[in-house]
């Protein structure tokens, strides 16, 4: 397994302007982002959301009455995240193509400047033996401005992951290429909301952080719990 660190401090260190506080990072893969876009099916493909939305409302009253004694384990975690839009043109649909492949590692990132997607790409041995500077020093100087929940920054900058790495050797991070970025002039709104989602999650009600674009169109980030959803408003809005 890799120990090169991606995530926030990838994005801290690789793209991010010195001025640039990151609010909301959200890590994902092509498996754990759908679709609520007009003229395309749950899983992004071309189909139609009206027939698969019909099909799934036939479904429902009878999913409701089973639901009581059905076996959950077989069922689907919730998404990630789910692109929504009126149509593939819609604005959000410029990131669809980045998680062309299931191993692809990407994190939406929320800044006080703009709301990008990243893709991650493993460094070569050259650019880690060719950095002057420690990267673990260099990732010291940036952790101020990083306001995320992600783990491997609050356990890095604990010391808690000292003991992966070689001392007095640079620390490896992922480089980040933009797959597709959005100043934040281009973001309508960040709101909470709730969505029930098809037949075959568990559980199928779940809450979002609503980010809408110019267009109408955006991303919602999924969490079972209304208190979660609040606190990653808070973040979106710079309040944690």
């Amino acid at each position: 397994m890799s120990k090169q660190l991606g995530g926030v401090l990838a994005a801290r260190y690789g793209w991010c302007r010195p001025d640039e506080v990151i609010r909301l990072a959200v890590p994902c893969d092509r498996s754990s982002i759908r679709f609520d876009i007009g003229g395309l099916s749950w899983e992004g493909e071309a189909g139609g959301r009206a027939v698969a939305e019909g099909a799934d409302r036939m479904l429902a009253a009878v999913d409701d009455l089973v639901n009581a004694s059905s076996d959950f384990d077989s069922r689907i975690s919730p998404p990630k995240v789910v692109y929504f839009g009126s149509s593939p043109q819609a604005q959000v649909m410029h990131a669809a193509s980045a998680a062309e492949s299931p191993e692809t590692r990407l994190t939406w990132v929320l800044t006080s400047h703009r709301i990008a997607l990243l893709e991650e790409a493993p460094e070569s041995a050259e650019d880690v033996a060719g950095a002057g500077d420690s990267i673990w020093q260099k990732a010291r100087k940036f952790g101020a401005g990083v306001r995320d929940f992600s783990r491997d920054v609050v356990d890095i900058l604990q010391d808690k992951k000292l003991a992966d790495y070689e001392p007095n050797i640079p620390i490896p991070v992922s480089r980040v290429a933009v797959r597709t970025e959005f100043p934040a002039q281009h973001v309508r709104s960040i709101s909470q909301t709730a969505r029930q989602l098809p037949a075959e999650h568990a559980p199928r009600k779940v809450f979002a952080l609503r980010i809408e674009l110019a267009d109408g169109s955006g991303l919602e980030v999924i969490a079972q719990t209304d208190e979660s959803i609040a606190r990653l408003q808070a973040m979106a809005f710079g309040r944690q």
